[in-house]
Order: structure tokens, then C-alpha cells, then sequence
């Protein structure tokens, strides 16, 4: 299973964005584009607060205010694996007042897991830009008497349904269900609606394992209140440098590493669009931001334009509907 290819903000464009961003937008919106943004943004993240899709979000409001020096809200609004956020993103009027962390669950795997979608993750959004990568990272409660991948594979095969683990978004339960398949055993899914509340469970002893983004589940490994098993990238974390890739701990292959990044509702005004991907441009090519991403297990990966990031959406439609059928997990 092969990587994606990298959407790391490319020199390419650069000297161009500043000029963007100072320019007046004569555009097919006339005065009201011209005018954004003159009142309050909404940024909508469909998962809970202190989640990877929370965090990115809220680094993406403030790069926007200051770049624009407009006011952007975060409203977390959460629920059946991200698509009530995102439903009423694609519903909103396309002003430029309404934007959508948009992330591999809400517009790539969700039209493989549900037959129903209420959103066109193609046709309902103007995509800007990606934002951020990271792998997650699969922890065990240290009741369970496992300390490696191998451990926790032959004791769910000698325990037949005793295991149980957490998810929320597509991430997670993708990830656990690769797991289950190429270990050979099975386990009881438990549904939630974001990963801090299946980590709080899991750390209470409620639940035998999970899937987890770096921020939360390295503290808790650290602490000793949690096992680190291994990490779904294909490299070791800088965080965790002593944490195995999931192909090192004896399942070779296995690669899941999560996306979000940045839309609005589809028929937004273009000049807003280069205006807000300019804006991100501008604040995420820095090394502090870098950073900032780097010390919570992220990675900044900005697309090459708007226009790369549909394709790229596009093609990320493809392959995590792959994933979900080869991780054999019904629709709902």
C-alpha cells in the first residue's frame, strides 16, 4: 500500500502571495467579495474539542484572522462520524462566512461507510488547501497482559469476542479493522463520537485497545497509564522514536495516515478562495508553525493551489474506499 504522494507547500507561488493577499478582489462577486471579510467567520470542525481535527482547525482560524485580520469563530459541531458539521457546511450560503475543516473521514471514506451520504464531498465544497498529516497510534490499557502487536494478535485469537476497542471517525475504525484482519481475530467495536472520550475509556479500563492521534495518546503512554503498541505511518514518530511502525511489529504493509484540511460551501466566490489560501500560505510556511504541528505528531502539508486539492480529494475518494472494503467493513 503506498503513500500519497506528499502536499508540502512547494517554493513554487510564494513570492506571489503576499500580492494576493494586499490586493483589492475585483472578482465575479463584485463589492461584497471585494468588502470580505467585513464581519464574524464561522469555522466549523465536525469532530469534538481536543481532537486532531479541533487542533488543526483552530491553527487554521487563527492563521486566517491574522493574515485577513478578520474575526474567525471555531464551533465544534459533532455526530455521526463527522457528517452533521459537514452537512451544514454544505448547506451554508456560499459568502466566504462559512468554512469546513474538512477532513479523510468527512470526504474520502464516508462515501464508502454510509450508502446514504447527505453531502457531494466533490459537488457540495470549493476545497482550499490541505492542512496537516499524522498517523495514529494504537495503545492497549496495561490490564491486558500484551506489550506488542504480536501479544495483543495471539490474545485476541486465543480470546475470541473478549477484546474490545474504540472509534469514532473513519481513521480509528479503519485502523482497527485492518488490524483485526490481518491478525486473524476478532474484537467488540465500540462507537464514539470523537477519540478524547475512547481514550478517557480506554484509561479507565472500559476498553482493551484503540486507535489514537499522537496528542492523545503519547501523554498517557508516557505516564504509564496507557501501552504504546505501534503507529500506522511507515516511519517512526520524532515523538515516540521508540514506538514501531505497525509493518515493524509483524504486519507488514499496514499504512493509515489521516488528513485534514480546509473548504468552503460549493459556488464560493473564487477570489475568496485564493484569498483564504493565500492567507494560510502566508502563516503555515514558517518554522514555528512547523513546529507547533511537529510537537503534537502533524505534519504541515499544504496542496499546490485549490485546484490540487480537489484532485487530490478526488483521488483520496478512491483509495479510502478501497481501504474500507479491503478492511471488509459493511456500510451503513
Amino acid at each position: 500500500m503506498s503513500e500519497p504522494a506528499p502536499w508540502r507547500a512547494s517554493r513554487r507561488g510564494l513570492l506571489g502571495v503576499a500580492a494576493l493577499l494586499a490586493a483589492p478582489m475585483a472578482a465575479p462577486g463584485g463589492a461584497a467579495a471585494q468588502a470580505w471579510p467585513s464581519r464574524p467567520i464561522t469555522l466549523i470542525v465536525p469532530f469534538a474539542a481536543g481532537s486532531s481535527t479541533d487542533i488543526v482547525g483552530r491553527q487554521a482560524a487563527r492563521a486566517i484572522s491574522e493574515a485577513t485580520g478578520g474575526s474567525v469563530a471555531v464551533e465544534n459541531r459533532t455526530g455521526a462520524g463527522g457528517i452533521i458539521g459537514t452537512q451544514a457546511v454544505a448547506r451554508a450560503r456560499p459568502d466566504g462566512y462559512t468554512l469546513l475543516i474538512v477532513t479523510n473521514s468527512t470526504h474520502a471514506a464516508n462515501t464508502a461507510l454510509f450508502r446514504n451520504l447527505p453531502y457531494d464531498p466533490v459537488g457540495d465544497f470549493a476545497p482550499i488547501s490541505n492542512l496537516a498529516t499524522g498517523p495514529l497510534v494504537l495503545l492497549s490499557h496495561p490490564s491486558l497482559p500484551v506489550r506488542s502487536v504480536q501479544q495483543l494478535v495471539e490474545y485476541g485469537r486465543a480470546n475470541p469476542g473478549k477484546l474490545s476497542y474504540g472509534y469514532s471517525g473513519s481513521s480509528s475504525q479503519i485502523a482497527a479493522a485492518m488490524l483485526m484482519r490481518d491478525g486473524s481475530f476478532e474484537a467488540v467495536g465500540v462507537q464514539y463520537r470523537s477519540i478524547p472520550p475512547q481514550v478517557t475509556d480506554l484509561l479507565a479500563g472500559q476498553l482493551h485497545f484503540t486507535f489514537a492521534d499522537p496528542s492523545n495518546a503519547l501523554p498517557h503512554i508516557r505516564s504509564g497509564q496507557a501501552v504504546g503498541l505501534g503507529i500506522t505511518s511507515l516511519q517512526r514518530s520524532a515523538l515516540a522514536p521508540g514506538l514501531p511502525t505497525l509493518t515493524e511489529a509483524g504486519l507488514p504493509g499496514f499504512q493509515l495516515v489521516p488528513w485534514q484540511g480546509i473548504a468552503a460551501p460549493a459556488g464560493t466566490d473564487p477570489s475568496i478562495i485564493n484569498r483564504l489560501f493565500a492567507a494560510l500560505r502566508s502563516r503555515y510556511d514558517t518554522p514555528d508553525v512547523r513546529q507547533t504541528y511537529g510537537n503534537l505528531g502533524f505534519e504541515v502539508t499544504l496542496s499546490d493551489s485549490p485546484e490540487a486539492y480537489a484532485d487530490f480529494i478526488r483521488s483520496e475518494t478512491r483509495r479510502w474506499g478501497d481501504l474500507v472494503r479491503l478492511a471488509r467493513i459493511e456500510p451503513q
